[in-house]
Order: structure tokens, then sequence, then C-alpha cells
């Protein structure tokens, strides 16, 4: 594993200590995401473990490191990077670092806790390691991402809806989409669903169901758990599993918005 993933694991699983409340918040481990973001200098960190399955190869990304920072009320930057084992048909397993994530999600209506919000949510996926692409860990090229997200919240349940479009440099690029639902069912605990598809140009479209859980451990500490399962698969790949299992760590806690609404009115 590389230094800096190290580092950056080693620190986050520190700073868990930290006395704060904390809430779940959208995202992971779903595949759909939603409109939240951190809240002003506040923290959103993602550790996890990552398997796909399909009838041609198994990925397992771990650790996967996902950070997340509110700038203002209604901004989050995002950087995540996996570190690879990919094992293919021939059983042959290939390490590496995965294609990294460059992101800026901006929620231009609503807030998180209101009927209503809404964001865009702009990514870069590209290479930091030649070699990955050499051993077929990653495809060669860049990615560009433009997704849109909205949330309705209704009582306890929260319904997230995803739509975008995927730029590739050496490939058709494709649309995302997806639908997902958050219940608190318990003080520290929520369930979750989710139907998510992806269509590559010119090509079938693939839908997988996943469900999950979030679990509050600490204060600032959340257990991250789902397991999905293709619903129509691509025919040259068969059916896809998903699973999720990771940690969300909310640095110094979960941003209020509610209460920072209430001190502003004061």
């Amino acid at each position: 594993m590389p230094r800096l993933l190290r580092c950056v694991l080693v620190a986050t699983l520190l700073s868990a200590c930290r006395p704060a409340s904390a809430l779940a918040q959208g995202g992971p481990p779903l595949i759909t995401d939603d409109p939240d973001t951190p809240g002003p200098g506040h923290w959103e960190i993602n550790i996890a473990m990552l398997l796909e399955r399909t009838r041609s190869e198994r990925r397992i990304e771990v650790p996967r490191i996902d950070l997340n920072y509110g700038i203002g009320r209604r901004i989050q930057a995002k950087f995540e990077m996996p570190w690879v084992a990919l094992q293919n048909e021939a059983q042959r397993i290939e390490t590496g670092i995965g294609h990294a994530t460059a992101g800026l999600k901006w929620r231009f209506l609503g807030q998180e806790g209101q009927r209503i919000a809404w964001s865009i949510y702009p990514q870069l996926d590209f290479s930091i390691d030649h070699s990955s692409h050499i051993t077929s860990v990653e495809p060669e090229g860049r990615q560009f991402l433009i997704p849109t997200e909205l949330t309705l919240e209704i009582f306890h349940l929260e319904v997230n809806g995803e739509v975008g479009r995927s730029f590739a440099e050496n490939g058709p690029g494709s649309w995302i989409f997806g639908l997902s639902a958050e219940a608190h069912v318990l003080p520290r605990l929520e369930l979750l669903a989710d139907l998510h598809g992806d269509h590559v140009i010119a090509a079938p479209t693939e839908l997988i169901v996943v469900g999950g859980a979030r679990v509050k451990l600490t204060p600032t500490m959340i257990a991250l758990l789902a397991v999905g399962r293709s619903a129509r698969s691509l025919p040259d790949e068969g059916p896809r599993t998903y699973a999720y299992v990771g940690v969300q760590l909310n640095l110094p806690r979960q941003f209020s918005f509610e209460r920072d609404i209430a001190l502003a009115a004061r």
C-alpha cells in the first residue's frame, strides 16, 4: 500500500476519537448521490472496502479513501482514490493505484432537513499512475461526469434522484441515473435502498439494486454497509455483485443546518 494512503488512513482514524455529535449523511455506501454537503469547515471522510464482481473479473478497492470538505454551507470539495486488486478470467491478480476523482458539488437550492434540495456535482476521473494502465488495473484516459441530484424529504424518509452524463477521453461516454431512499428507523440506524443504472452510448443499460444501512457508532463515526446485485446485467459480463463496507468520519462533527438557522435568527 502506498505511503500516502497509509498516512491518510492512520490520521483519520486517530481523529475519530475527538468528541462531537453526528448524524448520518448521504452518498456512501450507496451508488446514487444526493445534494448534502458537510457544512462550512467540516470534513466527511469515508474509508471503505469496495468489491465488484462479474463473470469475467473481480475488483477489490481497499482502502478506498474519499475525502470531502465543506466550503461554506452550499459547496463541497471532493477527492477520492482507491488501491485496487483486480483478478481477471485467467485468475491473475494485478494491483495498483486506481483512478483518482476530484469534484465540486454546489447545492443551489434548499439544504439538508428541508423538503427539497437540488445540486450539481461535476467530477473529473483521472490517472495518477501510468503503470495501472499497463497492468490493465484501470483503462487509459480521463472521464468527466456532470450529474445533478435532487432530494425530497417526507417526515423521516429521504428520496434522492440523480442523473448525469459522462464524457470519456477514449470511449463513447455514458449516462448514469439512480433513485435511492434513506429512512431513519432508530436513533442510531438508517436503512437504505438504491436502484442505479449505467448506460454506455450504443450499448445495453445495466441496472443494479443495492440495500444497506448506516449505523452510528460514536459521535463522530458511522458504519457504512451495503450489498447489491444486477437487476439487468450486460450480456458480456453477466450479473454484477456489489459490496461496500466502511466507516464515515465527521470532523469535528456533522454540521447542523437547523441549529445554524436558529442561531442566525437570534
